[in-house]
């Protein structure tokens, strides 16, 4: 049976559905499944810089820091995400920039010529999730919406 997850932007008004693909990163999603069986994740969304079409989530440190979502395998992995595509990617401390904190990073893919290649290169992601066909368009749409606008507050749950 497949898990469904919900992202609200907050702001927005908008909830989308979101598959976790058991079957092809099965570890990532059951650590992410694990992770909103304790609570809701609250963070922020914001546009990503360099790989295109991409609103960007942190997962909060303390909730993933002693879970599977630190240092996972590498599953299904991509550079080239598709609208809808969840990319899951940590970053060990010191890995991004000389930030001394580790990262992870929740992309949430909105259109079209994606690509996970960063100033230090090519970084693939665990791709874990993917949001439903029928929110496709809802998806896109807030895409440009925080691009233009700004970040927006998020709530993850199942």
């Amino acid at each position: 049976m497949s898990t469904f997850f919900q992202i609200r932007f907050v702001e927005s008004d908008v909830t989308l559905k979101a598959r976790i693909l058991e079957e092809k990163a099965p570890t990532t999603a059951q650590a992410f499944a694990d992770l909103l069986q304790t609570s809701a994740i609250e963070t922020a969304g914001k546009h990503a810089m360099y790989t295109g079409k991409e609103v960007s989530i942190q997962l909060p440190k303390g909730s993933c820091e002693s879970t599977l979502l630190h240092e996972p395998p590498k599953e299904n992995l991509t550079c080239f995400p598709q609208p809808g595509d969840i990319l899951y990617t940590f970053m060990p401390a010191y890995a991004w920039g000389g930030i001394p904190q580790p990262i992870y990073d929740f992309g949430l893919f909105y259109g079209k010529e994606a690509r996970t290649f960063f100033p230090a290169g090519w970084l693939p992601g665990n791709l874990f999730a993917r949001i439903v066909d029928e929110d496709l368009e809802e998806l896109e749409e807030i895409g440009r919406v925080i691009h233009l606008k700004g970040q927006q507050n998020i709530v993850i749950t199942l």
